[in-house]
């Protein structure tokens, strides 16, 4: 063997360049599980983020897979990681921004590990590839944004098992730029995964919460948050009444203190009232201690001397220390399964699909008759959306009642 041949084991990087090429191609596939979990509200912008996503993901993956060079089963692993861990994070995002940078960290995880995989000229490569992506779109279309915890699941274990399968063995490590992006994913899906555990309204790692009652009955929770507003929240409770409902109002400190008459209103008339903070701000729910909490409850104390004992975090946002604050006042942590995005809509038709494309039984569905705590803000929205949701649900066999008879809870009690 002279010096010029080449072994048929060892293809050179000109050789490499095409195949990881389309195989990068192939795995930007991968990508689309952000697709599902951006469009979820159905918006225009949403729709155009869930692009942005599978673009950037998909480039990431056909640029990684390019760089990734000869067999390496620990990127392989590394990339079936963060497609897993991506894939669990997706139905969980609650934040259309978050979901696209987790979309990016399925890019690069799938790009990692198609690379890594991608070079072999075996069968079972293409084989698995191809299985993959028909289980991912499989699930995907079957089950939404579920499915795609599932897919990713999947996915990465074939990613992960044709890697560690491959015998090869490389000469050098990887490059730079691979290692850097791999870093980059990496840190990027783990600031995700506690963005979204300190933002979605549904999940329990910082702290215990609520998000549905029991699915076995016929009832729901209708719930406004950011009041009261006058008019409009005495408005939507006279067409609560009319519709036989009532609702629980979250309501923010401040606005209770300048409209204690509205809150007063509303108890006198059956709905049940919850601890809103008393700021409604972007920074607050970050103090350990959480004042917030107590100078809200004082306000109830003060003004209509109950003590709600259902506290929901502005926008969902807490921290373990937060749930803590809440736990020793012997209070309940409320988020929500449905929201139709209505503070930022004038389209009362769009608010209610919303809401009932997404209710089941026992779902708690967040509304919003104020805005931040403001006393006058316009949610005119809601006088023509109420009625089609109770309509809506009535037509569903599902009956709204207040929040303490949907847990089975008492409505109000010693948490001052």
């Amino acid at each position: 063997m002279t010096g010029s041949e080449t072994l048929p084991s060892e293809p050179q990087r000109s050789d490499l360049v095409p195949v990881l090429g389309l195989r990068g191609l192939a795995t930007s596939a991968l990508a689309l599980p952000a697709v599902p979990a951006v469009a979820a509200d159905r918006s225009p912008t949403s729709l155009v983020l869930a692009a942005l996503a599978v673009g950037v993901g998909g480039g990431a993956a056909w640029w990684t897979s390019r760089r990734s060079g000869p067999p390496r089963p620990l990127l392989a692993v590394l990339g079936a990681l963060l497609v897993v861990v991506a894939g669990w994070l997706l139905p969980q995002a609650d934040v259309s921004v978050i979901t696209v940078l987790i979309g990016f960290g399925v890019g690069v995880g799938a790009g990692l590990g198609g690379g890594a995989v991608g070079v072999l000229r075996r069968p079972e490569a293409a084989i698995g590839t191809a299985v993959g992506l028909a289980v991912l779109a499989a699930l995907v279309a079957v089950d939404g944004v579920h499915g795609t915890a599932w897919a990713g699941l999947l996915d990465g274990v074939a990613i992960a098992g044709i890697g560690v399968l491959s015998r090869s063995r490389p000469r050098t490590g990887a490059p730079g730029s691979v290692r850097v992006a791999a870093t980059v994913a990496a840190v990027a899906t783990v600031g995700a995964t506690f963005w979204v555990g300190a933002n979605s309204p549904t999940v329990t790692w910082f702290g215990s919460q609520v998000a549905h009652g029991p699915r076995d009955g016929r009832q729901v929770a209708i719930t406004f948050d950011d009041g009261p507003d006058d008019p409009y929240t005495l408005e939507i409770a006279r067409i609560l009444d009319e519709h036989g409902a009532k609702g629980t109002f979250f309501m923010v400190g401040k606005a209770l203190d300048r409209r204690p008459d509205i809150a007063r209103a509303l108890r006198e008339d059956g709905h049940l009232l919850g601890n809103h903070s008393y700021h409604h701000d972007e920074w607050r729910w970050l103090d350990p201690r959480y004042p917030e909490l107590d100078r809200t409850q004082r306000a109830f104390r003060h003004t209509l001397g109950v003590c709600p004992p259902f506290y929901r975090a502005p926008h969902g946002q807490h921290t373990p220390f937060l749930a803590h604050v809440v736990g020793d006042h012997g209070m309940t942590m409320v988020g929500w399964e449905v929201s139709s995005g209505d503070w930022n809509t004038r389209d009362a038709g769009l608010v209610a699909r919303r809401t009932l494309d997404d209710v089941k039984p026992g779902s708690i569905i967040v509304l919003h008759d104020g805005l931040d705590g403001s006393v006058t803000a316009d949610r005119s929205v809601l006088l023509r959306a109420v009625p089609m949701i109770l309509d809506g649900l009535k037509r569903r066999g599902l009956k709204p009642v207040r929040l303490d008879a949907l847990l089975h809870e008492r409505g109000y009690g010693d948490h001052c």
